[in-house]
């Protein structure tokens, strides 16, 4: 009797911290944020052969929103570990996006109608 054993398993793999010039999700600019590949893995008999189905993706520090990076832009991060993020390569795709006050840049709950710290209007 002859069996095969096989399977395909996700891999995340952090590649560090890169620096974006701007988030489109809540304004932070100058930050490092944290740049994440997730691949799946063909193993066969317990060896990894091959990773396909690369996707790369960033969160923004400042508010926890999540962004998926365009291929060719995470092949770019992988290479260079000194490589900046380029914001128009980005895609949101999940997260929670915190709210700030526009007058005093405080954070504020989604529910408010005013700034507990400032007073103004949101």
């Amino acid at each position: 009797m002859m069996f095969f054993f096989f399977a395909v398993t996700s891999d995340s793999r952090n590649l560090g911290g890169r620096f974006c010039r701007r988030f489109p999700c809540c304004g932070a600019t100058g930050a490092i944020a944290s740049v994440t590949c997730v691949s799946q893995k063909f193993i066969f008999f317990f060896l990894p052969l091959f990773r396909f189905g690369k996707h790369y993706f960033v969160t923004c520090p400042n508010c926890g929103a999540v962004f998926e990076i365009a291929r060719e832009e995470g092949k770019r991060l992988e290479k260079d570990p000194r490589a900046e993020i380029d914001p128009n390569a980005m895609r949101r795709t999940g997260g929670q996006a915190a709210r700030f006050c526009p007058g005093c840049g405080a954070r504020v709950e989604a529910g408010m109608r005013y700034c507990p710290y400032c007073g103004r209007k949101l």
